[in-house]
């Protein structure tokens, strides 16, 4: 009997358990949603379709409004035929998910928002959970035993009480645009300015690709090739495309400043495949000249800069 007290009370701990894990994910997931755009998926893989989906806002939204539902019913201890069934298919589903994002490559498992996890790390937790959900498996039969309904409805008010807000600061969130990019925010001059971190680019899509027209979009996203982004009349970013010669296909971005005059010096100008400009708006602070090697479209390495500001 003392056996079977102490299993009920490790399977109750567990639940709460659980339940803490749910409220964790979906409270970290809201505050990205409500704060910040997604980071772009690693692109590349034959799972990227599939993570493109996952990584829709809207759906993450959904996510975080059934984490919520899903742990006050574990906490309210309601349903738990069905809730055990729920969690073991639930957290079978994170552990395959984990284990895609890390056979792609991806840096964060994504389960908790803007925190780093390995997906590796995840996939073991996960794993965990579904062997601990299996073991306790007998400590609930398939007898159904009436609905506590004060328990339910309880349930159902703390989540209308939880979900509701949060859904509506994730709906609300403002939107930066160039945040993918790098660091944006407002100059001391009123401005949008965006500190460009290309390390965080690399294996992933280009970020750029809207700065160019369709066409040389095309020619872009096939093959390898090299990306200079510079200033006009630079002489550094001239020898550094002189130095890259014509190996490798060259495309050039231009930071587009109209008081700086021609375009491109007329001596390398043979020596470019393709051509692009960053608007005036917002004003770039970024090391130039920058050279990014792309393969398929995919950023794979970024070249060493000398420091110059656009102002």
């Amino acid at each position: 009997m003392n056996e079977e007290k102490a299993k009920h009370f490790c399977f109750i701990q567990f639940r709460f358990v659980v339940a803490g894990i749910l409220f964790l994910a979906a409270g970290l997931k809201a505050y990205q949603l409500a704060t910040a755009p997604l980071p772009p998926v690693v692109q590349g893989s034959v799972f990227t379709p599939l993570l493109e989906l996952l990584n829709d806002r809207h759906f993450l939204m959904s996510v975080v409004v059934g984490e919520i539902l899903f742990a006050l019913i574990l906490v309210a201890g309601i349903w738990r035929q069905w809730t055990w069934l729920l969690s073991l298919l639930g957290f079978t589903a994170f552990t395959l998910v984990s284990m895609i994002k890390g056979v792609s490559g991806e840096d964060s498992c994504g389960c908790f928002g803007t925190v780093t996890v390995n997906p590796w790390i995840t996939v073991g937790f996960d794993a965990a959970i579904v062997g601990l959900l299996a073991v306790f498996r007998g400590r609930l039969g398939w007898s159904f035993p009436p609905l506590d309904r004060k328990k339910t409805l309880t349930a159902l008010i703390a989540w209308l009480a939880l979900a509701v807000p949060a859904l509506f600061a994730m709906l609300s969130l403002k939107q930066q645009p160039h945040a993918t990019l790098g660091t944006e925010f407002i100059g001391a001059d009123g401005r949008i300015t965006v500190m460009l971190e290309p390390d965080m680019w690399v294996g992933k899509m280009f970020p750029l690709w809207d700065n160019v027209d369709d066409a040389s979009r095309q020619l872009l996203e096939k093959g390898e090739w090299n990306i200079v982004i510079s200033r006009k009349q630079c002489e550094e970013c001239k020898r550094l495309i002189e130095r890259l010669g014509t190996a490798v296909p060259l495309a050039l971005l231009e930071l587009d400043d109209d008081s700086m005059g021609t375009t491109m010096h007329s001596d390398i100008q043979s020596m470019v495949s393709v051509t692009g400009s960053l608007e005036i708006a917002p004003l770039w602070v970024i090391l130039t000249p920058l050279l990014i090697k792309c393969q398929d479209g995919v950023c794979v390495s970024i070249g060493e800069a000398l420091f110059q500001k656009n102002d």
